[in-house]
């Protein structure tokens, strides 16, 4: 498990982050003289709808939602080329004294979605399993993935959250431009 610092949301299943330069193995990587060397995480298990695909803003927006202010703690399971990462990740509450965590804006606008959306104890949440439980991403169909994120995606469907209002949602790995 490694600590990340979000930078921003590619889409929905894959999260710009900075690891610690120690963490990343790379002390030879120009970046490791700012302590933060740039990695891409792609969420290990679902799949999102892409940008530009119906909801596919909305999973970028969410994802970044769900973990802006907060430490990611990342799971890796598969390490790729150039700081590519596939794994889980778990946004952990900071909670600093003051900090408003309620999910509501300057304008107090609520902007949590409905349900705990994959929440752990202590305020953490599962990314990929709050993106399925919202409605706004598919159990990776292509490739092995957990019974929790299957139970999730049904869960969704049947509540018709998300994309799942949808008649005939097309998967990302079968919706072309």
């Amino acid at each position: 498990m490694v600590e990340a610092r979000f930078a921003w949301s590619l889409s929905g299943d894959a999260l710009r982050v900075g690891l610690s330069a120690s963490e990343a193995h790379a002390p030879e990587r120009p970046e490791a003289a700012t302590g933060r060397v740039p990695a891409v995480v792609y969420l290990w298990g679902i799949q999102a709808p892409r940008p530009g695909q119906p909801f596919g803003t909305a999973a970028t927006e969410a994802a970044g939602r769900i973990c802006k202010g907060k430490r990611l703690r990342v799971a890796a399971r598969r390490a790729g080329p150039e700081g590519r990462i596939t794994g889980s990740v778990v946004a952990e509450e900071t909670g600093s004294p003051g900090e408003d965590t309620t999910g509501k804006d300057t304008t107090g606008k609520d902007t949590t979605e409905k349900g705990n959306a994959g929440k752990g104890s202590g305020g953490n949440q599962d990314v990929g399993r709050a993106l399925i439980r919202l409605g706004l991403a598919w159990q990776d169909q292509r490739r092995p993935s957990s019974a929790q994120l299957r139970s999730l995606e049904q869960e969704a469907r049947r509540e018709e959250v998300g994309l799942w209002q949808q008649e005939a949602p097309t998967p990302p790995w079968a919706w072309r431009e």
